[in-house]
């Protein structure tokens, strides 16, 4: 990224979450807009009254389009040096910007730490462990093909070398094995904050998964021949017991949120369940379109 010391930002949200969290999202950000970029592509046209209390944000509406659709769209229209992806759910730390800032000159690409934010019902904690068990600080800073989307920043000009990589969508797990195969540093520090709010509820969380998930299945089968293909459709009915299984081992090394693990596995254990049903569809299309 820029060697300045005050590299322009812009920050990406990509918003299909009810309009309460959006506002949140972007009234922590407020305070830290000088220089910064702000760009909202939603899938839901936002109130006037939010889109009025906001003046210095730019909304665009793509109805129906997935989160890593609002990204593309975003990245493909951003001014700053540096482009930063986040959710509506999520709340930037107050220092957001300024450590983005920081860690330009020293990496193209970096994510950073999820926490789970105030007053989360079980739902919005099952949502959390299944997204961003990983990102649970604490943690060291750590090199990692796995930053998380929902808080990562990067040099633009990088992301417009791949742009062709990503016109279905920015689905970040394949443009950073992109950026690994290019020799780039994917680094992953804890001093990067976003917490996650309330999220949109289970159904919604449901379907994001679905939708989501059949996506990932297409995009591994792409690359994938027949007789793979067809294994993984087979195994899909082990994969909630081991990505559940794998959440578990991740909370309890924290150390933190045990107890509210213990009370949302069921909720996770289905979210894990759509997740491993929709990528098996992904699939079976992968299977059928040969």
């Amino acid at each position: 990224m820029s060697a300045d010391p005050s590299p322009t930002v812009t920050v990406v949200i990509g918003a299909n979450a009810p309009p309460d969290r959006l506002e949140a999202c972007l009234a922590a950000l407020e305070p830290q807009r000088e220089g910064v970029e702000v760009l909202v592509h939603e899938g839901h046209a936002s109130p006037t009254a939010l889109r009025e209390r906001f003046p210095w944000a730019h909304f665009e509406t793509a109805p129906g389009g997935l989160v890593p659709e609002h990204w593309r769209d975003g990245i493909d229209v951003a001014t700053g040096e540096i482009v930063a992806l986040t959710i509506a759910q999520m709340i930037p730390a107050p220092d957001w910007i300024a450590t983005i800032r920081q860690l330009a000159g020293r990496y193209e690409a970096v994510g950073g730490a999820i926490e789970a934010g105030p007053d989360l019902r079980l739902v919005d904690w099952a949502e959390y462990f299944c997204r961003y068990a990983r990102d649970l600080p604490p943690f060291s800073g750590r090199e990692s093909h796995d930053l998380p989307g929902d808080n990562a920043a990067y040099a633009r000009t990088r992301l417009e070398s791949l742009r062709d990589l990503y016109r279905d969508g920015f689905w970040e797990p394949e443009v950073h094995r992109r950026l690994a195969a290019d020799g780039v540093v994917l680094w992953q520090t804890p001093e990067l904050v976003v917490a996650q709010g309330r999220s949109a509820g289970f159904a919604a969380f449901v379907r994001q998964r679905v939708r989501h998930g059949r996506a990932h299945g297409r995009q591994r089968g792409l690359h994938w021949g027949k007789a793979r293909n067809l294994i993984g459709v087979l195994a899909s009915p082990l994969v909630p017991f081991v990505m559940t299984l794998r959440v578990a081992r991740l909370v309890s090394a924290k150390g933190r949120y045990r107890g509210r693990l213990a009370a949302a596995v069921p909720l996770v254990f289905a979210f894990n369940v759509a997740w491993a049903f929709a990528e098996a569809c992904g699939h079976v299309d992968e299977l059928v379109r040969r």
